[in-house]
């Protein structure tokens, strides 16, 4: 009930971009709870979103300090796919995930980002009866499409294939003057061992995996607007959520001076990054 008021004042600057995003240096994307009983069953249920600001106080390392889950939320998304493939090609399944205004549904949509459907980045080959092997897949890898509200196409994320297979990597596209997909940024955490190894970040006792944002022209990392590296980054929201649930929390720090529509499609990232890393891929 005490979101009410800014849903009603969001709802009144009608899904403007701009004024709801622009404004934004960072975000914290809290999946809910939604289905869980569902997966204990073994169905992958529906991912649910709300999204609020986001600031560094908010964390100490990898997790969120008391409060952090109790800030406004401003964005909301429900996935739009079928039972039957959640059920059977869970790991490639198509969906689409509308972004409204507001911290529930029924709030002015914003954007909307939509998944085709493809191939899991990994499939398991069977090996002498009972053993089996994970392999990196490299053809029809997911992507995810953001979507405006008069149906142009404003970015794309889609996982990368390279020599370093076992690194997970992103790839953020925006349209050229000539209808092409032009590479802007390159989302991967940091690398030792010649880029084939991850190298986690220790801070406090805790060590996290951000994955940064580096610039694809450059090969810079690039900074936001904290003074800090922008990055995405998983956050422990406490043993209750953590241990119960299979929902997870992430925090988006924008690169300083981005603009509206590439905070959006990095939000559309984050959904990506959760779906071919952190949600379970090879079961």
């Amino acid at each position: 009930m005490a979101e009410a008021p800014d849903q009603e004042c969001m709802a009144d600057n009608g899904g403007d971009l701009a004024g709801i995003v622009g404004p934004l240096k960072g975000m914290l994307v809290k999946q809910t709870a939604r289905g869980c009983c569902q997966e204990c069953m073994g169905c992958e249920a529906k991912s649910e979103f709300q999204v609020s600001d986001f600031e560094p106080s908010m964390t100490d390392g990898v997790l969120l300090t008391e409060g952090a889950m109790d800030k406004t939320n401003i964005l909301y998304t429900l996935e739009q796919s079928s039972f039957f493939c959640r059920c059977c090609w869970r790991d490639g399944r198509p969906f689409e995930m509308p972004v409204s205004v507001g911290g529930e549904a029924g709030g002015a949509q914003l954007v909307n980002f939509k998944k085709p459907c493809g191939f899991p980045i990994m499939f398991t080959v069977p090996i002498n009866g009972d053993s089996s092997v994970d392999v990196p897949c490299c053809c029809m890898l997911p992507e995810l499409v953001t979507i405006a509200q008069d149906g142009r196409e404003l970015s794309k994320t889609k996982y990368l294939c390279d020599a370093c297979l076992y690194v997970p990597k992103l790839m953020y596209q925006e349209k050229a003057a000539d209808g092409s997909w032009e590479n802007v940024y390159r989302i991967r955490p940091e690398t030792c061992c010649c880029g084939c190894c991850i190298l986690p970040r220790c801070k406090k006792g805790c060590c996290s995996i951000p994955f940064l944002i580096w610039d694809e022209k450059t090969g810079e990392k690039l900074p936001n607007e904290f003074d800090d590296d922008a990055s995405i980054t998983k956050l422990f929201a406490g043993l209750k959520k953590e241990c119960c649930t299979t929902a997870d929390n992430f925090s988006i720090s924008f690169p300083k001076d981005t603009t509206p529509e590439r905070k959006i499609g990095l939000l559309g990232s984050t959904f990506l990054l959760d779906f071919v890393v952190f949600e379970r891929q090879t079961q």
